[in-house]
Formats: C-alpha cells, sequence, structure tokens
C-alpha cells in the first residue's frame, strides 16, 4: 500500500520552476533515503510536500494516505 505518491510534480518560487516532473512513491513500512548534493533540491521537495507558502506546485499531484493533498491549506 503506497503511505506517498508523488506524480509529475513541478514547483515554483516567485514564479520560477525550481523542481520539474517528479515522480516517486514509498510503500507503508519502506525505509527511503533523499540524497544529491548542495542545491539539488531535496529541501525544496520537503517544502513543496509540506505545503509551505513560498512554494507552489504549479502541476503534479501529492497523495498522502490516498488523499490528494496537493492544494491542502498548510493549517490543515
Amino acid at each position: 500500500m503506497k503511505v506517498l505518491e508523488v506524480i509529475d510534480l513541478s514547483v515554483s518560487v516567485s514564479g520560477r520552476i525550481i523542481l520539474e516532473d517528479i515522480s516517486f512513491s514509498l510503500d507503508k513500512g519502506e525505509v527511503s533515503v533523499l540524497m544529491g548534493p548542495n542545491a539539488s533540491g531535496k529541501t525544496s521537495l520537503a517544502m513543496a510536500l509540506l505545503g509551505h507558502p513560498d512554494y507552489k506546485v504549479t502541476k503534479g499531484r501529492i497523495i498522502l494516505d490516498g488523499e490528494d493533498i496537493t492544494n491542502m491549506p498548510l493549517h490543515e
């Protein structure tokens, strides 16, 4: 069962695309690591997944436990 699914996600900050066409999924019980060099987008991806207001999802979907949270307000 997928706990998190990111489908074709693109994200912008101040009108500039910073992440483009990111897709992955995490299954229940799975342990994963996000690795990469400095400035490769790790923190930007985390901020977008958490719904930080400066990080605008311009394309794609974020599905958490079967619910589309792509445009869910941060306080929810």
